[in-house]
């Protein structure tokens, strides 16, 4: 498994960031840290916890690989390999 790319994960969440017209004061209020902290994130100083990237990406509406993957996303959907997405629905007898 390759190591994330701390410094593309956070330029993505700038660029998704700046494309929604949310300063960098505002979006670190919405995640509960400071905005030292998210300025050290979208520099690709320091990574976000998990639960914080979960709250990205719904904030974003995308996917976790778009956030942190998001060139081998790119390559993912070009590709000719098509995903299959399939729904799991629980079953109780």
């Amino acid at each position: 498994m390759e190591d994330l790319d701390y410094k593309k994960v956070g330029c993505e969440i700038k660029v998704r960031r700046i494309r929604n017209g949310i300063t960098q004061t505002e979006f670190a209020k919405f995640l509960g840290i400071s905005q030292t902290h998210l300025s050290n994130v979208e520099s690709g100083r320091v990574m976000l916890s998990l639960k914080l990237l979960l709250k990205i990406k719904q904030r974003f509406v995308c996917t976790l690989d778009e956030i942190v993957d998001p060139e081998g996303y790119k390559e993912l959907l070009n590709s000719k390999n098509k995903l299959r997405r399939f729904r799991l629905v629980r079953c109780d007898e």
